[in-house]
């Protein structure tokens, strides 16, 4: 066993690699939202396998996170390319498409991993998704957790394989457990998230954090909306447009965040997602962190995302920014396509009872 007592992925043979037209895989339209599978719980001392489908990991990063987690009593399973490099052509990757593909589609596959942990954000999921197994991930639902460049995931298990992710605190970045800025109230609220803990559950505004600032009402001045949440980083969302990956938006409340883009990078995401009809029938936006530029243009930010979206969304799609969710240390850990009842003067989400059937 390697040092620190984390286990590598077992023997590549049984990592094959999934097919690009893979075979049983559900159409977003062939299925509801209230039709999508919650994950099986976290159990205490469970196994958390971590995998890099995005960008790399440093080998000490990873040790940190693994030994964070194994300090909480996890078993950690770390995949094979998890510390890999792209190399002098691919430097931003976590080593070849082939490797993480295999990492992925052998945890999905794995009935001994009880929840997948992506190490960190960054780019690289996107190449992955014709290859996925989504029959394994609806055969056996268990919680995948991340967020940013994860939001190419999530969408995509939502849209093709019909089952509800977590977007969430990660391993290595994004302060996650392998960081000094790993926060108290974010870690609780992720155990409480993925653990076996029961649903329906409320998700309130962190402490700490200020009330939501609510810039537009539902229909007839309505601030208790319910839809299926989706929260996503925006620049992942609209390069999915076109795709099938992207799952059925009509009367969602869409969250949305990201990270060193500026006002007139999120004005053509948001403009791109209204000529594509995308924000046409949702019930509500959530805006949260939008940052990681200048001082003046986060302050810009602050001020110009909610009028973007009272410009372009239409009138009756509610608005309201102040939410705890993005690159920030203070974090909400929320479900990927849950139902869920938002009160926007309470700043909560009360999710509905999850329909988690077992394995089958």
């Amino acid at each position: 066993m390697p040092p620190g007592g984390r286990l590598r992925c077992g023997n590549r043979q049984d990592m094959t690699r999934a097919p690009r037209k893979t075979q049983g895989i559900m159409r977003s339209s062939e299925h509801s939202p209230l039709s999508l599978l919650w994950p099986r719980p976290l159990p205490p001392g469970g196994t958390i396998g971590i995998v890099s489908p995005s960008g790399p990991s440093s080998p000490e990063s990873l040790a940190r996170a693994v030994a964070a987690l194994e300090n909480r009593g996890y078993r950690v399973v770390v995949g094979e390319s998890a510390g890999s490099a792209g190399g002098a052509i691919h430097p931003y990757l976590a080593g070849a498409d082939e490797g993480r593909l295999r990492d992925l589609n052998h945890f999905l596959g794995d009935p001994s991993i009880d929840l997948i942990l992506c190490a960190r954000g960054g780019y690289g999921a996107g190449r992955l998704l014709d290859r996925l197994d989504y029959d394994a991930a609806r055969r056996d639902p268990k919680p995948l957790v991340g967020y940013s460049d994860v939001t190419a995931l999530s969408l995509a298990f939502a849209a093709r394989a019909g089952v509800v992710t977590f977007s969430g605190i990660m391993a290595t970045a994004g302060h996650g457990f392998g960081e000094d800025t790993l926060d108290p109230h974010s870690e609780a609220g992720f155990w409480l998230a993925v653990g076996d803990h029961g649903f329906p559950r409320t998700f309130e505004r962190p402490e700490g954090t200020a009330p939501w600032t609510i810039h537009r009402a539902g229909p007839g001045g309505a601030l208790t909306l319910t839809g299926t949440v989706y929260p996503v980083c925006l620049s992942l969302l609209t390069s999915l447009v076109g795709t099938p990956y992207v799952p059925d938006l009509a009367g969602a409340i869409l969250v949305i965040e990201d990270i060193h883009e500026e006002l007139y990078v999120v004005d053509r995401c948001l403009t791109q997602l209204r000529l594509a009809g995308l924000l046409e029938n949702l019930t509500a936006i959530l805006i949260g962190s939008f940052n990681g530029t200048t001082p003046e243009e986060d302050a810009l930010l602050e001020r110009g995302v909610p009028a973007l979206c009272l410009a372009l969304a239409p009138e009756h799609v509610a608005v309201a920014s102040g939410v705890a969710y993005g690159h920030i240390p203070r974090r909400m850990t929320l479900p990927v396509g849950g139902v869920a009842e938002v009160d926007l003067a309470a700043g909560t989400l009360a999710y509905q009872a999850n329909r988690y059937q077992g394995r089958h």
